[in-house]
C-alpha cells in the first residue's frame, strides 16, 4: 500500500495559504513555498478527523432545502448526525441508527409503520453507518476521500477560501476518481460538500455553528421501539 504522504505540521498549509489569498491563485502561491495540492488534501483530512474545538453543532441546509445537523464532542467522544428522517448516534457503547421509514416490503424485521422511529445498535467504532440517502456525510468519509487524493497523483485539485455561517473555511475542488467539492473550517468543522457517496448526490452547506451541544442530540427519539444488533 503506498504511504499517504506527510501532513504539513501545525502552522499549518491551509492556515498559510487563508492567509496568503482568498482565490485559486494561492496554490501557485503555496506551491512556491513548497505546499503541494496534495498536502493540503493531507491536511484538511487530519484537520476533519481531528477538530480543534471541543464540543460543536454544526447546522447544514441540504439538497432540497431541508436541514441537518452533526454535534460532536471530544470528551466524551461521540458524535450525533440529525437528519430529516431520523438520526445516527456514535459513541463508546453502540452506533445506533434511528430512523422511522415506511416498512420494506418482505423485510424480516417486524412492521414499521408510517412513523414510528425504529433505533438500531450495533458495535461501536469510529465511524460509518450513515446512510448516503439522508443527504448528509460523515466528516470521517470526507478525511477518507481526502487521503485518497492526496496519494493519487492523477488527481486535480484546486483551492479557494470562503466563509460560512461566519467562519473562515479553506474548499477544495477535487476531479478523479472521485468528483467532489468540500470546504472545512479552521477548526476543523465540515463546512461543505458536494459530490456522489454510494451513488447518492449529497450537498450539504453550513448554515449555524456553535461551540455548544444539546443532549437530547444524543439519545434515541422518545417512544422508539430498540432493536439491538451488537455482539455478545
Amino acid at each position: 500500500m503506498p504511504a499517504i504522504p506527510r501532513r504539513v505540521s501545525a502552522g499549518t498549509a491551509l492556515a498559510a495559504v487563508l492567509l496568503i489569498t482568498s482565490s485559486c491563485t494561492g496554490l501557485d502561491q503555496a506551491s512556491a513555498s513548497g505546499v503541494t495540492r496534495q498536502d493540503l488534501a493531507a491536511e484538511m483530512a487530519g484537520q476533519l478527523a481531528e477538530p480543534s474545538v471541543p464540543a460543536y453543532t454544526a447546522t447544514y441546509r441540504l439538497a432540497g432545502g431541508a436541514k441537518g445537523r452533526t454535534v460532536q464532542t471530544s470528551d466524551p467522544a461521540r458524535t450525533a448526525h440529525v437528519f430529516p428522517t431520523g438520526r445516527l448516534i456514535n459513541t463508546a457503547a453502540a452506533v445506533t441508527l434511528c430512523t422511522r421509514p415506511a416498512a420494506t416490503p418482505g423485510s424480516s424485521e417486524p412492521s414499521q409503520p408510517v412513523g414510528e422511529t425504529v433505533c438500531t445498535a450495533t458495535d461501536p467504532r469510529r465511524s460509518g453507518g450513515l446512510p448516503a440517502t439522508t443527504g448528509m456525510i460523515e466528516p470521517d468519509a470526507v478525511a477518507a476521500m481526502l487521503e485518497t487524493a492526496a496519494i493519487d497523483p492523477a488527481v486535480e485539485i484546486e483551492q479557494q477560501d470562503t466563509t460560512l455561517a461566519g467562519r473562515n473555511a479553506a474548499c477544495l475542488r477535487v476531479r478523479g476518481a472521485d468528483d467532489f467539492d468540500t470546504c472545512v473550517t479552521v477548526a476543523g468543522v465540515l463546512a461543505s460538500f458536494t459530490g456522489h457517496v454510494d451513488g447518492t448526490a449529497v450537498e450539504m452547506v453550513l448554515v449555524d455553528y456553535a461551540e455548544e451541544t444539546d443532549e437530547a442530540d444524543f439519545a434515541a427519539p422518545l417512544g422508539a421501539r430498540f432493536v439491538d444488533r451488537r455482539s455478545k
